[in-house]
């Protein structure tokens, strides 16, 4: 049981990257099985498809942003905090799984072919989050009341393009690497500076 758990983790690991440099039309299972070090038939018994494992994939990204967003928001502190806090980490994963935002640019522009039933109350979960967060901030004068949805938009484009185009990116801010240590937080500090500015009720700063 340990050695199938430890495969299966694997393949995903494997089919994560691959996925993210090629797409779900570009990747090859075959490819995918070589770098695992199995057979390619051998994928087929911890997943049926192709889809299936794309989804796979997809299932364990969105799980950790749920997780990542829970562990931001569902708290009692000031949401002047929570915001500070749901940037820095949003930044941060995004930080450490490079594949996370490319597969995400990926999915919306090739919209590939997906087990959606699977992966809609992982989405839903963790958009209602974020939406209730903001609505709760609002509701505590501590927000514009300005669109929830909007919010959840602006979030979502400053972390994710930025780590979708390292290079651009790179290129932009006049570094060599986005993903060196002083570069992720000047990020941290510049979307959180962007958004308290944009979001946050006049008169309010963050505690």
């Amino acid at each position: 049981m340990t050695r199938a758990l430890d495969t299966r983790t694997k393949i995903l690991e494997v089919a994560e990257t691959e996925f993210a440099a090629e797409g779900f039309a570009g990747a090859h299972l075959q490819k995918i099985a070589e770098q695992v070090g199995v057979r390619k038939t051998a994928l087929y018994y911890y997943f049926d498809s192709k889809s299936a494992l794309y989804t796979a994939v997809l299932a364990a990204m969105l799980e950790e942003f749920d997780r990542t967003v829970s562990a931001a928001v569902d708290t009692n502190d000031p949401p002047e905090r929570r915001l500070t806090r749901l940037v820095a980490q949003i930044n941060d994963l995004l930080a450490e799984r490079p594949n996370y935002a490319r597969i995400l640019i990926r999915v919306f522009v090739d919209r590939p072919q997906i087990e959606g039933a699977q992966l809609l109350p992982i989405i839903e979960r963790v958009v209602g989050r974020v939406l209730r967060f903001y609505r709760q901030g609002v509701d505590a004068g501590a927000f514009r009341r300005i669109s929830s949805r909007h919010f959840f938009m602006s979030v979502l484009g400053m972390t994710v393009f930025h780590y979708a185009a390292p290079g651009f990116s790179a290129r932009i801010l006049g570094v060599e690497d986005i993903f060196t240590r002083p570069t992720v937080s000047w990020r941290r500090e510049e979307v959180t500076s962007l958004l308290a500015d944009g979001v946050l009720a006049r008169g309010r700063s963050e505690d």
